[in-house]
């Protein structure tokens, strides 16, 4: 399913996207990682909460990490773990993507 163009990913920037299955409406984050995509559930594994402050805004720090907004859990931008916080080592779900011809999907 189609996710976004290649060019709406950049490496460093988190970017929310909202996709509608037959069942319900969900709710990705999706960055790049040393030029590769990746996603994950728009979800903390803490108190499942969404990681954005606000649509399509998201806390960085100095390193590039994702920082949840509500307890600030630290997660890597290449596997999703919690690399500081109160979920350490739990990992954020993620789902799988594909680059083709200036295109990314995403499988559920």
């Amino acid at each position: 399913m189609f996710l976004c163009q290649s060019d709406e990913l950049s490496d460093g920037r988190f970017r929310e996207f909202t996709v509608e299955t037959d069942d319900e409406t969900v709710y990705l984050v999706a960055t790049r990682h040393q030029g590769q995509p990746r996603a994950w559930y728009n979800v903390c594994p803490h108190q499942g909460r969404a990681l954005n402050f606000a649509p399509d805004r998201f806390l960085t720090d100095d390193h590039g990490h994702l920082v949840c907004c509500a307890h600030g859990a630290v997660f890597e931008p290449d596997r999703g773990r919690c690399i500081s916080g109160p979920c350490e080592n739990a990992e954020l779900k993620a789902v799988t993507l594909a680059e083709d011809n200036g295109r990314i999907t995403v499988s559920l």
